[in-house]
């Protein structure tokens, strides 16, 4: 083979192929800078590729679009088209699934790096952002599909079990998950820590695939067997049970958590049915704070700084329970982990505001103590405007708009409201895109129709008309703040066309104020407004297409921020000191104490990434937390999904219709057949010659054993040679002597005496009419068996089990 070569070098398969390239080398198919292996993973070329990589062939990874070495440096001087381009290529082989596949140990975990690398050069290249976002997706594709190859529960968890080299191995004593029947030390744990890795690197192909699915839908409803089964009617008396046995169940939890009932707790539909519930009554406690009985007695509302009523106890006891379970959350997750989920924003929003209100209220009302504020009860008409009560009240009704957004949070659990609630989502980025050049827009317009009308504020202390009287003119435009809020309420048809109009004789002034007003219209409501609906509109039909992927993807999200460990009992039950708190507590202390505390500091994370929660049934019915050790191992697992993904693109390949190897390859076969049959013709050719010579021969013998002196020349000057194509001219000759007998091999050629000239003319013209009729025959019975039976070509290359010869790449070398 060529690759065999001793000139071919392993840098030459790889990197050191350039260099080796001249201008006047250069393939109209392909750049100088695409290598070998580069080529054979751009094919998809699974043997080639291996063979490649057996003789040494590496692609070596590009360095970081913000690289400043040297080398990068004068690549982008020299050429920074050929730069890009090369960088691209080099990256189209690396997500080739050939290349990640025979190459990488952890198919699933490149696949999700590269695929988030690309999405990243995909923002910083703009120019080639249609590239990397195909490439990105080749790769999501390639960690799907893998998925897609498992055949049973095992493999799924294996795979989605899996933990990554920088999780720590080491034991937490201190978890609440520790087993109590001994098998911790001989089990590993169900973390599901790839599938977190996905949900965080937004691999959504891969979340909401059907073993994926599968797997999270047995957990999620873990404790209910046959909860899918059951009628809708059933489910929800089920429900309406569970809740009203809450506060008993919960009380039996701080006390006996390892109880068969706090196993059941522990569940995450349990844990998230709980949740909601908990907070389902905070949102009563609001409803009931305000409309509260106390605001009819006419003496509340003249209080400052009241003291709190019975709700706003119950309330501030709700609060306080959330904001521990924030602050567990924070510290279990990390801050990286915890900012990057948006509903963390909005529940940090939502506490701080509480809190605030909180603080505002206790400063009312040490002030009212302290005898700070003169009097305690007055008119409200007449408190300051900077009153710590107001202010509290105000952002208490800032709070419950946020409160009360955020059982949007729970829609998506719901397949018809789950959709809905992401569109809505990303209609609010849309919304932000819009309101930022729609303020640019009302900010022109506003300082120009200020600018024009700030002259004619009405105020009579600058002058009277000629009839002694102050008329009014309109202060919509005299204020810059007047101004943005006219405009802005004229999109929704609040202002009157009137509020351009002045008392005095201008109308050039007022015609350039209509006509401003008419082109912010113009602009705001024809333009501005409908390109909004059309944004909002295109976003909503994005999540539409994909509307199931996208829901399943949010609701895994969802589901696995209860299948962690903590956070059994919600507020304000998480807020009572269990006796198991007080002991881990109270162990702590010891260890602090003694000096037997850890000293390497622990990173945050979520314990579940070391100790799982998630019971699986065994076999005997029992549940258990943990995954025996005859599961199989990921590498084990992978090699056979790599096998079975390998095996199935080949196997598409065959059976899609003809490509480009299918016509490259049939045009090989017929230059073999054309070359075998121009020699089949030759050796005919010669078998034919040798055949009329070994005639020639016998019938010399024969005349010689009549007596007559014939030669071969003789004789050839008689007989024409088959192979030319000139034919005797035959004569007639009206004598026809008696037949003679030549013997078997002449048999039509009669017995005579040959001892005339005429006599010899008439043998010579009998042989030759026989030797025309046998070699007719025999041609034609040549053709004929062509005909039937195919001729194979010539074996010109050694002949292996394999495909290598029956690829692209192979007939280019």
């Amino acid at each position: 083979m060529l690759i065999n070569h001793p000139s071919i070098s392993c840098e030459m398969l790889g990197k050191g192929w350039a260099p080796t390239k001249t201008s006047a080398d250069e393939s109209s198919d392909y750049s100088p800078d695409i290598s070998p292996v580069i080529l054979a993973a751009h094919c998809n070329q699974f043997e080639i590729l291996q063979l490649l990589i057996s003789r040494g062939a590496v692609i070596d990874k590009p360095h970081s679009v913000s690289c400043r070495c040297s080398k990068c440096q004068e690549s982008l001087r020299t050429d920074s088209l050929r730069y890009s381009l090369l960088r691209i290529h080099t990256y189209r082989a690396l997500a080739s699934p050939a290349w990640i596949s025979l190459t990488s140990a952890d198919p699933i975990l490149t696949a999700f790096k590269l695929s988030w690398e690309l999405e990243r050069l995909a923002m910083r290249e703009n120019e080639f952002k249609d590239t990397y976002i195909e490439l990105a997706m080749s790769c999501k594709k390639y960690a799907c599909d893998l998925l897609d190859q498992c055949r049973s529960s095992e493999e799924v968890i294996a795979v989605l079990n899996k933990k990554n080299d920088s999780d720590s191995e080491d034991d937490d004593e201190d978890d609440e998950d520790d087993s109590s029947d001994g098998e911790r030390g001989e089990d590993r744990i169900l973390t599901l820590a790839r599938l977190k890795l996905a949900l965080k690197y937004e691999q959504k192909q891969f979340v909401a695939h059907p073993n994926c699915q599968q797997l999270l839908t047995s957990v999620w409803y873990e404790g209910l067997p046959g909860w899918r089964r059951y009628d809708g009617a059933l489910k929800i008396l089920i429900c309406i049970g569970l809740i009203f046995l809450f506060p008993f169940m919960a009380f039996y939890y701080l006390i006996f958590p390892r109880s068969r009932i706090g196993q059941f707790l522990r569940s995450p539909f349990m844990k998230f049915l709980y949740h909601s519930t908990s907070f389902g009554c905070f949102l009563i406690l609001l409803v009931l704070a305000s409309t509260r009985t106390e605001a009819t007695d006419g003496k509340r509302e003249r209080i400052r700084g009241p003291p709190p009523t019975p709700v706003e106890w119950l309330i501030m006891l709700w609060v306080t329970g959330m904001v521990w379970a924030e602050c567990k959350q924070l510290w279990e997750e990390g801050l990286k982990a915890y900012i990057r989920q948006w509903w963390n924003w909005l529940d940090f929003i939502m506490l701080s505001l509480y809190l605030c209100t909180l603080s505002l209220r206790m400063v009312a009302y040490i002030q009212v103590q302290s005898g700070k504020n003169e009097y305690r009860e007055i008119e409200r008409s007449l408190w300051p405007d900077n009153d710590p009560t107001l202010i509290s009240e105000g952002v208490f009704a800032i709070a419950n708009v946020f409160s009360f957004a955020r059982i949007i949070y729970l829609f998506q659990t719901n397949p018809h409201l789950g959709p809905l609630q992401i569109s809505l989502g990303c209609m609010l980025i849309d919304i932000a895109k819009f309101l930022f050049i729609f303020f640019l827009i009302l900010t022109s317009f506003a300082c120009g129709l200020n600018q024009l009308y700030w002259y004619y504020d009405s105020d009579c202390s600058q002058g009277k008309n000629a009839d002694g009287e102050c008329k009014m003119n309109t202060d919509a435009f005299t204020t810059l703040d007047n101004t943005f809020v006219t405009l802005f309420w004229s999109l929704f048809g609040i202002t009157t066309p009137k509020s351009t109009d002045l008392h005095d004789d201008h109308k050039f002034i007022e015609t350039v104020g209509q006509g401003l007003f008419m082109a912010y219209h113009v602009a705001a409501i024809i333009v501005l407004i409908n390109m909004l609906i059309a944004m909002m509109s295109n976003s909503f039909q994005v999540i539409e297409d994909h509307a199931d992927r996208e829901w399943k993807f949010a609701r895994s999200k969802l589901w696995m921020s209860y299948f962690d460990e903590g956070a059994t009992l919600p507020s304000p039950f998480n807020v009572i000191p269990s006796p198991k708190s007080l002991f881990y507590f109270l162990r702590g202390s010891k260890n602090f104490i003694c000096g037997d505390f850890r000293r390497k500091k622990p990173k945050p994370r979520r314990r579940s990434m070391e100790r799982g929660t998630i019971k699986r049934p065994s076999q005997n019915g029992s549940e258990k937390s943990y995954i025996t050790k005859r599961d199989p191992e990921y590498q084990e697992v992978m090699k056979l999904l790599v096998t079975r993904y390998i095996h199935h693109t080949k196997k598409e390949l065959r059976q899609d219709g003809v490509n480009e190897d299918d016509l490259l390859e049939i045009k090989q076969d017929i230059s073999s057949l054309r070359y075998e049959l121009r020699e089949d013709r030759k050796r005919e050719s010669a078998r034919s010659s040798g055949q009329v010579e070994g005639i020639k021969r016998d019938l010399i013998r024969t005349l010689r054993s009549n007596g007559q002196n014939w030669s071969t020349a003789s004789l050839s000057a008689v007989m024409p040679n088959p192979c030319s194509g000139s034919t005797p001219i035959i004569t007639a000759n009206p004598k026809i002597p008696s037949p003679i007998n030549t013997g078997p091999l002449m048999p039509h050629v009669h017995s005579v005496s040959l001892h005339s000239q005429s006599d010899a003319d008439f043998l010579r013209r009998e042989i030759i009419s026989s030797l025309r009729i046998e070699i007719r025959e025999l041609i034609r019975e040549i053709h004929q068996s062509s005909r039937n039976s195919p001729i194979q070509p010539p074996a010109l290359l050694p002949t292996i089990n394999s495909e290598l010869y029956h690829t692209h790449l192979y007939t280019q070398l």
